[in-house]
């Protein structure tokens, strides 16, 4: 829980090279750039504390974890007497969440202290809201303000203990089980609105590069019949939406099964990441498919939506509304680039109209510092991810785009040990790498290896690979046994795209480029996903929900429905894992998921 000037933000995880600019949580990689940064700070606002300003901070209700864990558990193995027998998101917050008693003790205590209090529908996580003033007084201490910067336009209010952010006040503790007090507000006037020119010109010098000390490989695949005519495609430098779908089977499953998205729920977590709808309609026309509807959710203290357009929310969107060419719309949550931003926005995918079949996660924190510093959030988002998995959303999480060193050349250089980043090294999520893939002029898998980027981009620090290896907090769970040894949880599950080029094509800044990532991989799993679990519901069977045990089980099954990558390894700076080998490994998980395959694996619900 340390206390820090601004929450440091998950970083975006996209490869085209560096990753973005002033992005500490993780986001995108584009190769060797050399556009400017954001100046560090910058006197946008003078530092405010109006004292009538609202301040809402997020706290966790008292629940049985042991009891969710069980419910999330049973419906999620195949084979159970529950399994994908999920309840509507009201009748299991009523089973496993708060009890009555419990909110009406907090609803009256928030009364008496002068506190608006809203419980979500799950009953985990409730958010309590009161002016400056008031909360100063619960705390008996003054409020600390950080202003927005350019940097980070986020306004940040919190109370400390010592050099930690300050726990619950002694009038709260009775009624809340976990509570950090920081509130993350957004500024809209200090973001730099529309297309960021530094990362357009990231993405421009990403294409032109030619790649040291060996050269960028190109496509060898064909591009799709009306397909537009622009460099990044013409010279192989990305594929089209339609060649990795031919690659991994989504065009196969949608011939042979029907499945196109039509009544897909899919859910992209944006932290702090805004779009141009230009870009999004350019994509579309582009590339043949339908534009989606965007409804777009903002969290908590999200008021008004971001303005900035983000590499790593166009990906995204992009990659997603390939997939679903059939879908009506894709929710897109906007919360905020702070820790605190992934626990708003576990609670709030699941608290719309109807549940989504499918989050995309592409952000990411060091999973040691998370762990240390802000271990209630960590256990209320566990619980919040159980809470998905019993109701029947399936949750895909980017691995990260610098190999082994997840956590920085600093820590690799002091450990020598593998870092990763939470949220992927959870339990309750499907943890997506990279990989490098191969197209015949058909668009079949030539080749697919482990993603490692070192030998196109010389030194450059951090280096871009797939994330993957061993957890440093999570123990090996329940349907990793057999496939990994006694011991800690491992990442990824699975491997999909990474490599910077060929990579992922965006529509960014009115044209199309190449982009690297496991950003491009969580989505495209999640879409998929989101289109198998609305042809069950649509067949009259549930969502698939959590996907993990599924999958294990499939890939030990005499034909898995994986492309088994044995080739290549993830190591970077100084870290010597992982390596890929037949089975499931830290570098490729269980391979590459061929969707029409896996589809046909899925078992059949109970009863």
């Amino acid at each position: 829980m340390r206390l820090v000037s601004a929450p440091v933000r998950p970083a975006v995880l996209l490869a085209a090279g560096a990753l973005v600019a002033g992005a500490l949580v993780g986001p995108v990689s584009v190769a060797q750039s050399s556009a400017p940064g954001l100046p560090a700070s910058s006197a946008l606002e003078p530092t405010p504390r109006d004292a009538t300003t609202p301040v809402t901070f997020l706290v966790g209700l008292p629940r049985d974890s042991a009891a969710l864990q069980d419910a999330a558990t049973v419906r999620s193995t195949p084979g159970d007497l529950l399994y994908r027998d999920h309840p509507t998101l009201e009748k299991a917050g009523s089973a496993y969440g708060a009890t009555d008693k419990t909110i009406t003790r907090l609803r009256n205590a928030g009364k008496r202290l002068g506190l608006t209090v809203a419980v979500d529908k799950g009953r985990i996580l409730a958010r309590l809201t009161a002016p400056v003033t008031t909360w100063e007084k619960l705390y008996g201490t003054t409020i600390a303000v950080e202003r927005a910067t350019a940097a980070f336009p986020y306004r940040t209010y919190s109370f400390a203990s010592g050099e930690d952010y300050a726990g619950a006040p002694a009038a709260l503790k009775p009624y809340v089980s976990e509570m950090l007090a920081v509130y993350v507000e957004y500024v809209a006037k200090a973001d730099q609105p529309g297309t960021s020119e530094s990362q357009l010109l990231e993405l421009q010098e990403t294409l032109a590069a030619v790649g040291t000390p060996r050269k960028w490989p190109r496509s060898l695949g064909t591009l799709p019949t009306g397909t537009c005519d622009t460099p990044a495609l013409a010279q192989g430098a990305a594929y089209a939406p339609g060649q990795l779908q031919t690659a991994y089977g989504t065009a196969a499953l949608a011939a042979g099964k029907g499945v196109r998205g039509v009544g897909a729920r899919m859910t992209i977590v944006s932290l702090g990441g805004g779009y141009a709808a230009s870009d999004i309609e350019a994509a579309a026309r582009c590339f043949g498919h339908a534009e989606p509807r965007i409804d777009v959710v903002r969290g908590t203290g999200v008021a008004k939506p971001i303005v900035s357009a983000s590499i790593e929310t166009h990906l995204d969107l992009v990659t997603a509304s390939a997939v679903l060419a059939r879908a009506e719309s894709l929710t897109l949550l906007q919360v905020v680039d702070s820790e605190i931003g992934f626990t708003d926005a576990f609670a709030r995918m699941l608290n719309g109209a109807v549940v989504p079949d499918a989050v995309s996660v592409s952000y990411g924190v060091c999973e040691p510092v998370f762990v240390e510093d802000y271990a209630p959030l960590l256990t209320l988002n566990e619980d919040l991810l159980r809470m998905a998995a019993i109701v029947g959303t399936s949750v895909v999480v980017a691995t990260g785009d610098n190999g082994t060193s997840m956590c920085g050349a600093e820590i690799a250089a002091a450990t020598g040990e593998p870092t990763l980043w939470y949220p992927s090294t959870s339990p309750w999520v499907t943890a997506a790498g990279g990989t490098r893939l191969t197209l015949k002029p058909d668009n079949s898998r030539a080749s697919e290896r482990v993603w490692n980027d070192i030998p196109y981009v010389g030194s450059m620090v951090p280096a871009p690979a797939g994330a993957g290896g061993p957890s440093s907090h999570f123990t090996r769970p329940w349907w990793q046994t057999g496939a990994t040894p006694r011991g800690p949880r491992a990442v990824p599950d699975v491997a999909l795209l990474g490599a910077i080029k060929p990579g992922w094509p965006i529509a960014y800044g009115g044209g199309i480029y190449a982009v690297g990532g496991t950003s491009g991989a969580a989505p495209f799993l999640a879409a998929n996903l989101a289109a198998m679990s609305a042809k069950q519901r649509d067949r009259g069977y549930p969502t698939i929900g959590f996907a993990n045990a599924w999958m294990y089980a499939a890939a030990a099954a005499e034909a898995p429905p994986f492309y088994d990558v044995t080739l290549g390894i993830n190591s970077v700076q100084l870290v010597g894992c992982c390596a890929a080998y037949p089975g499931y490994d830290m570098a490729s998980g269980l391979g590459a998921p061929q969707m029409d395959a896996l589809y046909a694996s899925l078992p059949r619900p109970a009863g």
